[in-house]
């Protein structure tokens, strides 16, 4: 397969531009990507001074030079330009010097291909002068304030576009900076990708009172043709009837004052100043109410919206064969490798893999495997899909390997994603999802996975996982943490430092839901018919008041939350906020499912939220009143889930993790499961790092677990809200 074109579009139009390392540092990292590259110089002014430079340019890199008649047209002019001149379907716009690594151009061009239509860039890790960060970020908060968008460097200057992009969506003056804002509001898909940012010369210091009011300006513009050009009542209505609320009341009391108070009028100028923004909001709305007939007129001609897809049922004569699979499903053919076509050029191509999308441990050494490298790099935006078809055809994969988990992570708990890649040219050999975790408690680490039973490594072999380890190690040193937690669910090969702490508790169905029961040991099976059969047997020493519960698979979140956070208390331990199960819910959809147990008089007894995926249901959190266990509520709850289970067709069932020896663990045992060990494993990177102490079998704990079971209800979920955040 041909790789694709990518045209590099330069616009020069200052003094301070230096074409020849950007072009020779772009065009290195692309080559060595494997894509072809064209590079597009839009001169924006006379080119004496460049002519030089753009000579050594042509004499190694394909060369398209646009000189513009005049100059000081603008940025936004000689971008239009230099698109017009490209002969790429993928467009990278890049400034007049190196402001990024010029391998990170890499990351635009991925995301692009992972289906994104224009890709933002942000600077991690800034090394301006400080008060030149300074102004950057708060230009960038009151944007994303006012306008309610995620960018956070549009200051940047590399930014990645496919044609049509650029083709569609309409700009001038200053607003080339306001692309990603532009494309966003037309409907195409925008991603952001983090890069490594070079250092800058320049003059640091405030940039002017007139370079402040055009930024506040352009704010201004922006938002209007983003939130109002089609609701222009919105933006002219708001003003006008904020005149009118400032104006009425101040004409009224004049008014009153005038025959009531046989006050006179003429020394009242605040008479006249509200009535006249009386008039002037009508007038404002008399605007709005123009525009929005304008727009109405030409309503058939606009479009907010881009169709990505479009699946036509069996019906259609011109239905054609395929289709996307499910997200998170098995994938109908795996996908073979790809091997770039090899491109002619004179330049030598960069040895560094593709650096990760924040720019930290982007220097690891590429592994050989058959006849080209591993690279080991960070997901990139557009990614997830891929992520999770990978993930659901691995036998290793788990439902908490699933993009969806970490996106429910990062929303609720601002934990940070660092989830790794493994490729081989543009296959795909394995994944690791980490989070860079901060917590009062821990530390910062990398985890793999939080809030999760599992995480870990699943790869193809053995050389691509280490690759991944190898590549977490390198990222935990840049990022500074203490340790690097992988969650296997089975033994990997090495040395690694590992906690013997938990066990999980696994089994596999059988093929009649009637034969469920059969498999429970006698006493439970007893403590499931005394649950759930009105008239059963009464056993010694248990209470009948509850006896013929019914379990059904539509319980809510709040019942859910509500027995799970008494729990929580009862063992001294805090609780996860309400947020992160709804979070979870609106997620994963029907792949969360609430069981709960009803009492006859219709008072729920226990809930359990369990995960779907592949073959297998995970029974993960759970909560009962403290005096449900003297009926067999718990017995019987999970009995019936894993009949259920059975119905609908799941193979396996997941009983989740344990401390050694705990309660849970033992009730487990009592319902028929054998202990697994889990093989936690932790790459100590800090100075002095050890595994970590802080978990409830530690008794230093104990004191703190006792009065925090003593706490009110209330203040346990306000302060549990706040502290699971540092818990993960």
């Amino acid at each position: 397969m041909t790789a694709p074109l990518i045209s590099v579009v330069v616009a020069i139009t200052g003094p301070d531009a230096h074409p020849l390392p950007v072009v020779d540092g772009l065009g290195k990292a692309l080559v060595g990507g494997g894509y072809r590259c064209e590079f597009v110089v839009v001169l924006d002014g006379p080119a004496t001074r460049y002519e030089r430079e753009l000579r050594d340019i042509a004499a190694h890199w394909p060369l398209r030079i646009v000189q513009l008649e005049g100059g000081g047209l603008g940025e936004s002019i000689a971008l239009s330009a230099g698109v017009a001149k490209a002969k790429g379907d993928l467009v990278v716009n890049a400034p007049p010097y190196l402001q990024i690594e010029p391998e990170d151009v890499l990351l635009v061009v991925k995301a692009l291909e992972a289906g994104a239509d224009c890709v933002a860039t942000w600077r991690y890790s800034r090394i301006d002068p400080w008060l030149n960060q300074l102004q950057s970020r708060f230009f960038n908060l009151c944007l994303r304030w006012i306008m309610n968008m995620p960018f956070h460097d549009l200051n940047s200057g590399t930014r990645g576009f496919r044609r049509r992009v650029l083709d569609e969506v309409s700009f001038y003056g200053d607003q080339y900076r306001f692309l990603p804002v532009l494309a966003r509001r037309q409907g195409f898909r925008v991603v952001e990708v983090r890069v490594r940012h070079r250092e800058e010369k320049g003059r640091a210091g405030f940039y002017g009172l007139g370079v402040y009011l055009r930024r506040l300006l352009d704010i201004l513009t922006i938002t209007f043709l983003t939130r109002f050009t089609q609701r222009p009542l919105r933006f002219f209505g708001y003003l006008g009837f904020t005149a009118i609320a400032v104006g009425a009341p101040m004409a009224l009391w004049y008014l009153y004052s005038k025959f009531e108070l046989d006050q006179s009028l003429s020394d009242k100028p605040g008479f006249v100043l509200g009535a006249l923004l009386v008039a002037f909001g009508f007038q404002l709305i008399g605007f709005g109410l123009v525009g929005e007939i304008i727009i109405f007129t030409q309503a058939p001609n606009l479009r907010d919206f881009k169709i990505e897809d479009v699946v036509e049922g069996a019906g259609d004569a011109d239905a054609t064969d395929g289709g996307r699979p499910e997200e998170g499903g098995p994938a109908a053919v795996k996908p073979a490798a790809v091997k770039p076509d090899a491109v002619k050029s004179d330049a030598v191509a960069p040895t560094s893999p593709v650096a990760a999308d924040d720019g930290r441990a982007a220097n690891a050494v590429p592994i050989e495997h058959a006849d080209e490298p591993l690279r080991v790099r960070e997901l990139l935006p557009g990614e997830d899909s891929r992520w999770d078809s990978y993930v659901s055809r691995h036998p290793l994969g788990t439902f908490f390997h699933r993009t969806g988990w970490a996106r429910t992570v990062a929303e609720q708990f601002r934990h940070q994603p660092h989830h790794l890649v493994v490729e081989q040219g543009r296959r795909w050999l394995g994944v690791l999802p980490l989070f860079l975790t901060r917590s009062l408690f821990l530390g910062r680490n990398l985890v793999s996975m939080p809030y999760a039973v599992y995480g870990g490594v699943p790869a193809d072999d053995e050389r691509a996982q280490q690759a991944l380890i190898t590549q977490a190690t390198a990222l935990g040193r840049e990022l500074g943490v203490g340790y690097v937690e992988l969650r296997h669910l089975e033994a990997r090969p090495g040395d690694r430092p590992r906690s013997p702490l938990y066990v999980t508790f696994r089994c596999e169905l059988p093929d009649d839901p009637a034969d469920v029961m059969a498999r429970i040991p006698k006493k439970a099976r007893a403590e499931v018919r005394c649950a759930r059969d009105p008239a059963a047997p009464a056993i010694e020493g248990k209470r009948r008041e509850s006896f013929g519960i019914r379990v059904t698979p539509d319980g809510s979140v709040d019942e859910l939350f509500e027995l799970f956070a008494e729990n929580k208390r009862r063992l001294g331990s805090p609780s996860l906020p309400k947020r992160w199960f709804r979070g979870l819910v609106e997620e994963f959809g029907k792949a969360a499912v609430v069981h709960r147990a009803v009492d006859p008089r219709g008072r729920t007894l226990a809930a359990v939220m369990s995960f779907c995926f592949k073959d297998t249901v995970y029974a993960y959190y759970s909560g009962s009143h403290s005096d449900v266990n003297v009926t067999g509520v718990n017995n019987w709850i999970y009995c019936a889930i894993m009949e259920w289970a059975v119905e609908q067709g799941y193979r396996h069932f997941d009983f989740g993790r344990s401390r050694v020896d705990s309660g849970p663990a033992k009730f487990k045992k009592n319902m028929g499961f054998e202990a697994e060990p889990l093989h936690y494993e932790y790459l100590l990177l800090g100075p002095g790092a050890k595994l970590p102490e802080f978990h409830p079998s530690n008794p230093k704990l104990a004191l703190p677990r006792r009065l925090w079971s003593k706490m009110p209800m209330g203040a346990c979920n306000f302060l549990g809200a706040r502290l699971s955040r540092h818990l993960p």
